[in-house]
């Protein structure tokens, strides 16, 4: 009768399997002995010349900060794997027993893992720290310990966070929790170069604190379609990393309920085909995160821009301005136009023109009553700034619509 141990021991097997015959897929004989057998022969030589004759360049970096850094990225990619598969709805779910048993498993061979990945940035580095940085080797031995417990332990906690939130309260708490741990590695991995003591007290610390989470892991129930994710994405990226260059990607299509007009609210009274267009144009503006942060970013570097020339040069500077952002929104508008849902709708020229000239309006009304307002102030003080932000967008009205007057109507 086959035991739990026996199915982690047969599922690990077989995706050491799969993953040989896809790298092998690619790293044939002569990639061996035109590429990867050279390189291992004059890395090694290289890797020779840095114990006996360290460089001068070598000198002049920072190594005590840069490499904590390096391997806390490295960190942040391991993941533990408990080994299920889709037939485990089936079978496993009614024996929570046996998944337990893969969990217990799995960290371990996560600890396994994680040890050797760990070590090999060290191995790269150690010429730099001991003959560049002068650390000696029960610094570089303490500070390997303290790695590897800070690694596991927030394996554990995303493991034990897995599935438990979902949307934005996930990324909060998993931002929060990255932070966390970055402050609580690299402030004694940074300081630890220049005092045993620091690490000494670290680890002594740390070895609690993992243990503490891992009894919170092991006593938690398994969230089974969350590891069934994380478990078919470990599975595949091997095969997305090596197929990314030759097969063209396609996005994923994902619907969720936006954070702004979450009701899809009227914005205008009116009910034409350029109105309609301007609207969904604005709300997909501000729908798109990445259009909010170049916009919020233009922005911000623009009015400080303003804020540092003469008066004379800032009104020069707000047409400056005022013209490139439309440069940039005409191209955001093309962009916009051409997708597929827009484009299936047959448009009149008048009716996409209209639509372009109001959402535009709107779209730089803000940015350019800033800069009016800050050019204003430059020029005649506090009395000055309101009249130039009036004038500014009284004009721009008329610039923009001469032959419409559209007010804002949000319900």
């Amino acid at each position: 009768m086959m035991t739990a141990h026996q199915l982690f021991r047969i599922r690990m097997r077989n995706n050491m399997k799969r993953q040989l015959r896809v790298w092998s897929s690619v790293m044939d004989w002569s990639v061996w002995l035109y590429l990867l057998i050279p390189g291992l022969i004059i890395f090694g030589g290289l890797y020779r010349e840095l114990w006996m004759d360290m460089p001068d360049w070598a000198a002049g970096i920072p190594w005590t900060i840069l490499y904590p850094i390096v391997l806390f990225i490295l960190m942040l990619l391991g993941q533990v794997r408990i080994f299920v598969e889709e037939a485990d709805r089936l079978f496993l779910l009614q024996r929570p027993e046996w998944l337990q048993a893969l969990r217990r498993r799995g960290i371990l061979y996560t600890f396994a893992v994680k040890a050797v990945v760990l070590l090999l940035p060290y191995l790269i580095l150690l010429p730099f720290l001991a003959n560049a940085e002068g650390m000696s080797w029960p610094q570089m031995g303490l500070g390997y310990c303290f790695t590897l417990i800070t690694g596991m332990a927030m394996s554990i906690s995303s493991h034990a966070l897995n599935g438990k939130y979902r949307g934005w309260q996930e990324w909060v708490i998993k931002s929060l929790c990255m932070l966390l741990f970055a402050a609580a590695y690299l402030f004694p991995m940074i300081a630890g170069a220049q005092n045993n003591a620091v690490l000494y007290i670290s680890i002594a610390v740390g070895i609690p604190i993992f243990i503490v989470l891992l009894w919170y892991a092991l006593r938690s129930a398994i969230r089974f379609e969350a590891e069934m994710k994380l478990e078919s994405e470990a599975r595949l990226r091997s095969t997305e990393l090596l197929m990314s260059q030759v097969v063209e990607s396609k996005p994923l299509i994902r619907f969720k309920r936006p954070f702004f007009y979450r009701r899809s609210q009227r914005l205008f009274r009116k009910s034409d085909a350029g109105t309609m267009l301007a609207e969904m144009r604005l709300k997909a503006f501000l729908r798109g995160m990445t259009h909010i942060r170049v916009w919020l970013s233009f922005i911000s570097v623009s009015s400080y821009a303003v804020i540092l020339v003469p008066g004379p040069v800032a009104v020069f500077l707000l047409v400056a301005l005022t013209t490139v952002g439309a440069s940039w929104l005409q191209l955001q508008w093309k962009q916009w136009f051409s997708e597929p849902f827009i484009a299936q709708f047959p448009w009149a020229e008048q009716d996409a023109k209209r639509g372009q000239t109001l959402s535009r309006f709107w779209l730089l009304l803000f940015p350019m009553l800033a800069w009016s307002a800050i050019a204003g102030f430059k020029l005649a003080g506090i009395w000055g700034a309101i009249p130039a932000a009036l004038i500014c967008g009284i004009v721009w009205m008329a610039c923009s619509l001469p032959h419409q007057r559209t007010p804002l109507h949000v319900q």
